[in-house]
């Protein structure tokens, strides 16, 4: 029944097209390639599923695919042949309307294709098309058109529109839509539209969650930082006032205290000139933020109050580093007048770059040492107490990578530390980005005693079974491979065994080693970059590096930006490495010898950072997908890792728990080349076992080897691997 009756209804479509076209207007010449280029545009529509059919496919729901299509095939020729017919309409009105149809679709297949565009909107595209072509046509604003529109699938159709009466505030609405979507990247598009209405709003709205850009802006002279002036957001008018001291940066933090009348910008001045004195308010500031942010308020100033105590942490740990030949007294004088709470902060801010001989050593200075002496209880439940718990989780991860964490449990009753271990792995689900699960899987690889890592196993497994029950996916996946992950650890203690069971588990590539054919190029060599910095650390490290091919086994050239090392003997193997010439051209070094890869299509599969984890941006700027072993020489945080495995899903990633050091660093990188030039597979295993026994003997450096983690280890970026994976599949 139902298929007579569709035969009945195409057979009255077709008689009424076709009594509709006897009446439409023939297409000139003039106009044709027009029409054929819309036509081109909607047969890509259909095409995108990869059937050239006439159904526009963009969900499994097929009444959502029937109105998507009949809104971009049939409304569309309705509408290219209602311009046809319209006789009001001149030629140069036609082509007008005809191209802007043309970009339309054009624009709608494009952001489809990048998923720039929920596809589903293409109806209601159509249709405020429509409705503006309509008003256009008779001089009336399309400004009431783009309401219901998003963002993306309004701003091109609108460009179109350029002449029409409604255009400057119709564009000024459009933009408010991109605006409050993306507050942290606005503020240089912003200076097109200082003149719309929204734009006050808009300012108002980047000074609460970016204030340091409404900073920058006011303290410049710019026709943006007028608009800021005469803003009259109470928060924009404080930024305003603070932007008028010489310390602003310093104070911008404090804007929380300022708006709440507590102090004031003249009191704050003197105190941030001091470097200790600031250190020390910005700790107390942060303990009240994070007390606010507890209580369920939006502290305005907590993220700039954290980058600003992460820089000045830095500073103070890098001083500690530099000092670590010197006595302890000399060594740890800079901070000999820290409370555990500013140690606490010291400890959390430094992660990339602190020493294990600076967080703890056997004369107990090291900064952990000294915030559990100077505790008044000596309880670690008691101080984070006193911290609002403030990123507790990245300090028990710490404390686990340095091997503390069992001195730090202990110094609580044990049902405090119980509790606060739970914490440590519940509402991973929650977080942004991986970065707390991350440490959680990292820490695990880290713990030795078996009672704790029993008790973390079990509560792994309750918080999974908690999200599988609310139906959780994004939980479900995180809890299932941390599952994974420590019930595989607990099984073996063979590492090759052990890897080999990880790997098969989570569905991954193999992760204890890397197949030599991996690593070449069509031509058979092998290709590798270096990273150098133009610091008294990166030419000293340079230096050295250059002692390790003797002319005998390689050939070196150089030229005025990079050295290339080419190989003698063994499998065709080049090294590339950038000359650390004085900051900042090294980064211009950095950046030729790129730039000579991508114009000669060298694409190297072995990438080497060598410096500071200050200079690790740089290196990870110019890493390229090719990318099947990375050496960071410094710390392989949670970003760093995520960043390479963005870049290069299939790199193998050595990192050090602290700031590398070249007496590591070329042992295992003269080993890895030693591999490399044999033709073999670069097993991780076999390779690492030889390294700890070359380091058992060097007294000085034994322990900073040990800060080493080789890639079937690195737990964090086995974890980062198998959740895009998963997720990836889960997508498809």
């Amino acid at each position: 029944m139902r298929r007579f009756l569709l035969i009945i209804a195409l057979t009255v479509l077709v008689t009424n097209q076709m009594q509709a076209q006897s009446s439409h207007h023939p297409i000139p010449i003039s106009r044709q390639g027009f029409h054929d280029n819309i036509d081109k545009e909607q047969a890509a529509a259909a095409k995108f599923d990869g059937k050239a059919d006439d159904l526009v496919k963009v969900s499994e729901d097929q009444t959502t695919n029937l109105q998507v299509t009949n809104a971009l095939l049939k409304e569309v020729d309705d509408m290219q042949q209602e311009i046809e017919d319209n006789d009001s309409l001149d030629h140069r009105l036609k082509v007008k309307y005809l191209s802007a149809i043309y970009v339309m679709v054009k624009d709608y297949n494009q952001k489809r294709a990048r998923s720039k565009i929920d596809p589903e909107e293409a109806p209601a595209m159509v249709s405020a098309f429509r409705n503006m072509m309509h008003a256009d046509i008779k001089g009336q604003s399309i400004l009431p058109y783009i309401n219901n529109l998003s963002y993306d699938a309004s701003e091109r159709i609108i460009e179109s529109f350029h002449d029409n009466p409604g255009y400057k505030e119709a564009r000024g609405r459009v933009f408010s839509k991109y605006a409050f979507n993306n507050l942290e990247t606005v503020m240089p598009k912003l200076v097109d539209y200082l003149n719309y209405p929204g734009t006050d709003s808009i300012i108002a709205a980047v000074a609460r969650k970016y204030p340091n850009q409404i900073l920058t802006y006011a303290t410049s002279y710019t026709p943006m930082a007028s608009a800021i002036k005469r803003n009259q957001d109470p928060i924009v008018q404080q930024i305003v006032r603070i932007g008028q001291s010489s310390q602003s940066t310093r104070i911008l933090p404090f804007i929380d205290e300022l708006l709440a009348g507590t102090t004031t910008v003249e009191k704050l001045e003197p105190v941030v000139d001091n470097d200790y004195q600031y250190f020390k308010q910005m700790v107390k500031s942060t303990i009240a933020l994070q007390k606010m942010k507890s209580d369920g308020q939006n502290p305005y100033g907590l993220k700039a109050m954290m980058e600003n105590m992460q820089a000045k942490s830095l500073l103070y740990i890098r001083s500690v580093n530099d000092l670590h030949e010197e006595p302890a007294p000399v060594r740890f004088a800079i901070v000999k007048n820290f409370t555990p709470e500013e140690l606490y902060y010291l400890i959390i801010n430094g992660q990339e770059e602190l020493y294990t001989s600076s967080y703890t050593n056997h004369n107990n200075a090291g900064l952990y040492d000294q915030m559990m002496l100077r505790m008044k209880p000596p309880r670690g439940d008691s101080l984070l107490m006193i911290v609002n718990f403030d990123r507790f989780k990245k300090f028990i991860a710490m404390a686990a990578g340095f091997n503390t964490l069992d001195n730090f449990l202990k110094s609580m009753a044990p049902e405090n530390s119980n509790y606060l271990m739970q914490k440590y792995v519940q509402n991973l689900e929650k977080t942004e980005d991986l970065e707390d699960a991350v440490d959680v899987a990292n820490s695990f690889g880290s713990i030795r005693d078996e009672k704790l890592l029993e008790f973390l196993r079990v509560e792994v497994k309750k918080n999974l079974n908690y999200v599988r029950k609310h139906n959780d996916k994004r939980g479900t996946v995180i809890y299932q491979l941390l599952s994974s992950l420590f019930e595989t650890e607990s099984k073996t203690e063979n590492d090759s065994s052990k890897a080999t069971d990880m790997a098969a588990k989570l569905q991954l590539p193999p992760i204890n080693y890397v197949t030599f054919n991996t690593l070449e190029s069509d031509s058979g060599r092998v290709y590798q970059q270096v990273f150098f910095y133009g610091d008294k650390d990166g030419q000293e490290s340079y230096a050295s590096f250059m002692t390790n091919f003797p002319s005998s086994d390689w050939r070196v050239s150089k030229n005025k930006y990079w050295t290339t090392i080419t190989s003698l003997k063994g499998k065709p193997t080049t090294i590339y490495a950038n000359l650390p010439t004085d900051e900042p051209a090294d980064k211009e070094a950095i950046s030729k010898l790129s730039e000579y890869l991508d114009e000669n299509d060298i694409h190297p599969t072995i990438f080497i950072h060598r410096g500071h984890s200050y200079h690790i941006n740089t290196t990870l700027d110019n890493l390229q997908s090719s990318a099947k072993i990375v050496v960071l020489g410094s710390c392989g945080g949670y970003h760093n890792l995520a960043t390479v495995l963005e870049k290069s899903p299939e790199a193998h990633i050595i990192s050090s728990k602290q700031v590398g050091t070249r007496f590591v660093n070329e042992p295992i990188i003269h080993s890895l080349e030693d591999q490399v030039r044999s033709g073999k597979n670069v097993d991780w295993v076999i390779m690492w076992a030889q390294l700890t026994k070359r380091f058992a003997g060097d007294a000085r450096n034994k322990d900073l080897f040990s800060d080493y983690v080789p890639p079937h280890k690195n737990l964090g970026a086995i974890f980062i691997k198998a959740y895009k994976q998963i997720m990836k599949d889960e997508k498809k």
